[in-house]
């Protein structure tokens, strides 16, 4: 998927082409992770939410026909069929781009800032490369949710899209002539939202985001109730205590709660998406992630990856102390010793984030953005992780990183190299992990040198990477004595 940006801080013009594995490189201040954010701010869950609400406003400058006579029609007979395959087809390029030309209203909020300016940002994709792996992600996609409405509770919203199939349906089953008393505003939202949900998902089906200050926040306990966190994707600034929602009592006593206190200035989105990460992990048991993994057996391969971290590179297992219970995050080296984070060497806080992503969230098609994943490694550590994010890569998951490493570089060159051997087993003992699945092919990496303003491409045919501006700080100290 290739993508333009420019006027995006110090960034005037930049051009890449996101594959599986994208890595990020430049001098400090070059612009490499405000481009990283601002792509998981169009891709991800905050580009989605802001997007279908401004649509349903009027406020967005693209319109689907497709979708309005679906609306149309629903609002007049209370069932719809909607080709999903041909609505991708028709508007995937059209739609995403103009998910884009909305994020300038929403990048100080994104980013926290009050003092950076994005009205002159311009962001664009090319969708050519990626069109049919975006009409196969529509096509798996599946979704079955029955909604009551009525004051009874005996009238239903059904929405069925099943895997395979082109089409999603939505049907109003209810007794009695009530589709005139229905709120069909709300079907409208509805039905827009679970549209756009999975054309936006077709792209990358969550994104995660690991900022720099994962080492801080890992080190603060988890006294958070569940029933908070389950309820992330409300719009709690907007949320009306009046609606007829299934929420139960207790809950919305929570929310009045939460929307009496004193407001103040929110982290980045950054930072809450990794606090989001760790909040949701926490509520996920493992015998809930056991029945996921029994529904859908691809996934665990998240688990055992999660595992072959902790071995290979932590030495020790992360994990909450005690799930269920208000707790917080602990690393056991060995089986009598258990450490608090705040006391654990910055390493384990730097990977623990991921471990509990990889143990109890992941899935495939996901994109994780990590800043400087090579954050308080050792040499050989960093090594060993780009290795390990090969083999994420390898296991369906996608990755952005920023890297200041030149050990990751160099390394990666070698993976790249290596996938080009038909005798692979031969090879694997040289490499840290011995892991052939961390081999990762050419075609799915591209490295971006970010410099004056713009980036160039320093991947070359044979898969060697033009890393110089780490070599030249090398020849620079290397000669100041004679």
């Amino acid at each position: 998927m290739k993508v333009e940006i420019h006027n995006l801080g110090v960034i005037e013009e930049l051009e890449i082409d996101l594959k599986p594995l994208t890595v990020f490189i430049g001098k400090n201040g070059t612009g490499k992770t405000w481009a990283a954010y601002t792509l998981a701010s169009i891709l991800g869950k905050h580009g989605f939410d802001r997007y279908w609400k401004s649509y349903i406003n009027g406020k967005t400058q693209q319109k689907y026909r497709i979708i309005d006579n679906a609306i149309e029609q629903f609002l007049q007979e209370g069932n719809v069929c909607i080709d999903l395959i041909k609505f991708a087809e028709e508007y995937a390029e059209a739609y995403i781009n103009d998910v884009a030309k909305s994020s300038p209203s929403w990048m100080k909020r994104f980013l926290s800032t009050e003092r950076s300016d994005f009205k002159s940002m311009k962001i664009s994709f090319d969708l050519a490369t990626v069109k049919q792996e975006i009409l196969e992600n529509v096509k798996k996609y599946s979704l079955e949710r029955q909604i009551s409405f009525g004051s009874q509770g005996k009238n239903y919203l059904n929405i069925l899209k099943e895997i395979g199939e082109n089409n999603i349906y939505f049907n109003i089953i209810s007794k009695g002539s009530i589709l005139k008393e229905v709120p069909m505003r709300l079907f409208k939202e509805l039905l827009l939202q679970e549209v756009f949900q999975i054309l936006h998902r077709s792209f990358y089906s969550y994104v995660y985001i690991f900022p720099t200050e994962r080492t801080t926040f890992i080190t603060f306990p988890f006294s958070i109730k569940k029933e908070i966190v389950k309820l992330e994707n409300l719009d709690f600034e907007n949320f009306d205590e009046t609606s007829n929602s299934n929420v139960d009592l207790d809950i919305k006593t929570i929310i009045s709660e939460r929307l009496d206190q004193p407001k103040t200035k929110k982290p980045s989105e950054p930072v809450q998406s990794l606090i989001q990460i760790l909040a949701n992990a926490y509520i996920k048991t493992t015998d809930e992630r056991q029945e996921e993994i029994k529904k859908r057996p691809e996934i665990a391969i998240y688990a055992e990856l999660a595992e072959l971290l902790e071995k290979q590179i932590l030495q020790g297992r992360i994990d909450f102390n005690e799930p269920g219970l208000e707790n917080e995050i602990l690393f056991q080296p060995s089986k009598k010793i258990k450490l608090e984070m705040t006391i654990v060497s910055s390493m384990v806080k730097e990977l623990a984030p991921l471990v509990l992503c990889l143990r109890y969230l992941a899935e495939p098609d996901e994109l994780l953005i990590i800043d400087e994943p090579e954050m308080n490694l050792h040499p050989s550590a960093q090594i060993a992780i780009i290795e390990f994010l090969a083999m994420l890569v390898q296991a369906g998951l996608k990755v952005l990183i920023t890297t200041h490493s030149p050990y990751i570089l160099d390394h990666l060159s070698n993976l790249m190299k290596a996938a080009k051997y038909k005798d692979k087993e031969s090879l694997k003992n040289k490499f840290y992990l011995e892991r052939t699945e961390a081999f990762i092919p050419q075609e799915k990496v591209s490295v971006y040198l970010f410099e004056d303003g713009k980036t160039k491409n320093i991947l070359n045919e044979e898969g060697r990477i033009d890393w110089g501006t780490f070599g030249d700080v090398s020849d620079d100290i290397s000669h100041i004595f004679p």
